[in-house]
């Protein structure tokens, strides 16, 4: 009896451990294939992100390949550039040019051209897979928020608008708010009634390190004194050079050094080529002695970080927005 007894035991047991196997086995296929398919739908996301934002580029440079046709090409060549097995299906592509925007719609596509994504564990149950899909919407525009790189603020009037871009080469100089080197106030300046706008460039305080975030039509406090915002390092300020900076342009100042402040109209960008702050701040120096300058030219270009709803002043944004 005890023998039959423990025969019944281990068959029960027998039993139970197969059962909690296939069970596993089930578990795992099943994490296998969920993982499987959320890395398929993260490929299609960084494709249809990628292809929304090379096609808003293009328009937002006013390329002739701003149409449908070329924006559908576009979508799929990133669209199968980020998958894993080199395919992805363009669902649709919407560009809406009146509200400068661009959706992607990609979806999955398998090498036989079906748009179902098959599971390797689940079709053991009879599921034979679904399609998956995902959508990025980019708009393009001119900046009013941005990261700038560089808390340097030049005035309204060494900017000459965005018609006349790129400039020459030039060098504009550090002001000390003296009325000695005043712009005259044009129409939409001088919100403080004094009747001067000084001219060159300032600092500004940054947030983290030599970085701010900043948003135009509002004012921003002053970093006093010549040299760069505290934060700032040389090799830092160096490797701008020969680089496109986002710049703020002021078209107001009250008051100078510590308490003064900035009020901002919009943003520029600046290819620097040398300057000279003062100190291990020197590259390529295009002044001597005390004087504080900075050399380079206004240009045009595309940036990606921060939003639009600005004033043109001849580059654009572009943001991922969904």
């Amino acid at each position: 009896m005890r023998r039959l007894t423990r025969d019944q035991d281990k068959g029960a047991i027998g039993v139970f451990t197969a059962i909690t196997i296939v069970v596993l086995l089930g578990a795992v296929g099943l994490t296998i294939d969920v993982g499987a398919m959320y890395r398929e739908r993260r490929e299609l996301r960084n494709g249809a992100d990628a292809g929304a934002l090379a096609i808003a580029e293009e328009c937002a440079l006013g390329l002739s390949t701003c149409h449908p046709g070329p924006a559908f090409a576009l979508a799929k060549d990133y669209g199968d550039a980020n998958a894993s097995d080199g395919f992805a299906d363009v669902v649709d592509v919407d560009l809406d040019l009146s509200a400068r925007t661009v959706t992607v719609h990609l979806g999955t596509l398998t090498d036989e051209g079906g748009t179902n994504f098959e599971p390797f564990f689940a079709r053991v149950v009879g599921f034979d897979g679904t399609t998956v899909e995902a959508r990025a919407v980019a708009r393009w525009g001119f900046p009013s928020e941005l990261w700038v790189h560089l808390p340097l603020i030049i005035s309204e009037c060494e900017f000459p608008g965005a018609s006349v871009l790129p400039t020459p080469e030039r060098v504009i100089y550090f002001h000390d708010g003296n009325n000695a080197e005043p712009c005259n106030a044009q129409a939409g300046q001088d919100a403080d009634g004094d009747g001067f706008l000084a001219g060159g460039f300032g600092w500004l305080e940054t947030e983290s390190g030599c970085e701010a975030y900043l948003v135009d039509a509002r004012w921003y406090e002053a970093d006093p004194g010549s040299s760069p915002t505290t934060g700032c390092n040389p090799s830092y300020v160096g490797s701008l050079v020969g680089q496109e900076v986002a710049l703020p342009i002021f078209d107001d100042i009250v008051g100078v050094g510590t308490g003064g402040t900035y009020h901002i109209r919009g943003f520029a960008l600046f290819h620097v080529t040398g300057y000279r702050f003062g100190g291990q701040f020197n590259v390529n120096a295009p002044c001597q002695g005390d004087e504080r300058c900075v050399s380079g030219y206004f240009t045009s270009g595309v940036v990606y970080e921060g939003k639009s709803g600005g004033d043109d002043n001849g580059f654009v944004i572009i943001e991922l927005i969904g």
